[in-house]
């Protein structure tokens, strides 16, 4: 069968729909050609690949379009109560304006990607007991005086001091429980008992 050539008047009726759809499948059956054929054009034809990224950004732009109307002005939805439509007076539907919190997020996000924090060089002392703890909020507050770091950055610093020095205390705490169970296991004489099969009852033996 022979294939249908893509001329500049198909291939403008296949733009104008990717632009209006954003779908390459409905611009191509809008066009009367293929897949196949459109693609192979665009990898030939330097021009066309250019006409073609220009009607997706177009295509884009509708969508996020859309999406703010949505977002910001709402649509209207039919309202309903016990599964009914709630009608007025007049016997017509009764609407209300839905709004999308979700949508304007998205937005938000596209247009004001959240800022990368900066790497925050600031030497730590090694954290073993109470009083390195101490020694290292003195150095971040002092740090903070000096414009090195900003409060917010102090503020996370002093949350990892304090993570580091509960994990330490933990430890600290253990080592001492197993001192104590030690010295009370060597103070314990350990005894014996057998069973005195004629009483019925045990004794110690040394």
């Amino acid at each position: 069968m022979r294939r249908l050539k893509l001329t500049k008047e198909l291939q403008q009726r296949f733009l104008e729909a990717l632009a209006e759809t954003g779908s390459v499948s409905t611009a191509t059956a809008v066009a009367g050609t293929s897949r196949t054929r459109v693609y192979e054009l665009r990898k030939a034809d330097p021009i066309f690949a250019s006409a073609w990224e220009e009607a997706e950004e177009i295509a884009v732009d509708r969508l996020e379009d859309e999406a703010r109307r949505r977002a910001l002005e709402g649509v209207p939805e039919p309202l309903v109560s016990g599964g009914k439509l709630v009608r007025d007076d007049e016997g017509q539907p009764i609407t209300v304006r839905r709004y999308s919190d979700n949508l304007l997020l998205s937005l938000l996000k596209a247009h004001r990607p959240p800022r990368r924090e900066r790497s925050v060089r600031f030497r730590l002392p090694t954290l073993r007991s109470a009083a390195d703890g101490a020694a290292a909020m003195v150095s971040i507050a002092a740090s903070v005086a000096e414009g090195e770091i900003t409060p917010s950055e102090a503020a996370d610093l002093s949350r990892l001091v304090e993570g580091c020095m509960r994990a330490v205390e933990a430890s600290e705490f253990h080592e001492r429980l197993q001192a104590i169970e030690a010295r009370l296991n060597v103070a314990r004489p350990q005894a014996t008992v057998v069973t005195n099969l004629h009483r019925g009852r045990p004794t110690k033996c040394d």
